[in-house]
């Protein structure tokens, strides 16, 4: 990824703008130990409190890199119970990177944020049926699989 994905210069901007990097020597027990990290590259998205939400383990291309990221963004986002704030970059993985493999599982988490924020679990059965139409093998599809009975 060094040589592909991070000199690309719309992913160094994104990272830039939303992200505060850093690398890591895996080689250092005490990494190890507590992210238990054991390939890489490994991408990690945590909370303010170091807390991992998205764990990204392999090479990412340019055209997959910054959903991915927008990806654990969201889902940072969702889990500190902003909702509104989540479908953000949920959203926009959907809206601009249509492309992408991190579709189905933005679409997903998009239902999750919706039905947090609302507390109307028919959110949910829409996002089955968005992703069984747009998606069907998917195993984002397969998961949401018991919303069809909402």
């Amino acid at each position: 990824m060094d040589t592909v994905t991070y000199p690309a210069e719309n992913v160094t901007n994104f990272v830039n703008k939303h992200m505060i990097p850093l690398r890591i020597n895996v080689n250092t027990d005490s990494v190890l130990k507590y992210y238990h990290y054991f390939w890489t590259p490994s991408l990690a998205i945590l909370d303010s409190n170091g807390i991992e939400i998205q764990r990204t383990i392999g090479f990412l291309g340019v055209d997959e890199f910054i959903p991915n990221m927008l990806l654990g963004l969201g889902k940072v986002r969702l889990n500190a119970g902003e909702y509104n704030a989540a479908m953000i970059p949920l959203k926009s993985i959907k809206e601009t990177f249509q492309k992408s493999n991190a579709v189905p599982e933005a679409i997903y988490f998009s239902g999750v944020a919706l039905y947090r924020s609302t507390n109307d679990p028919s959110k949910l059965k829409e996002v089955y049926e968005e992703l069984l139409e747009d998606y069907p093998d998917n195993a984002w599809t397969k998961r949401a699989y018991p919303y069809r009975l909402l």
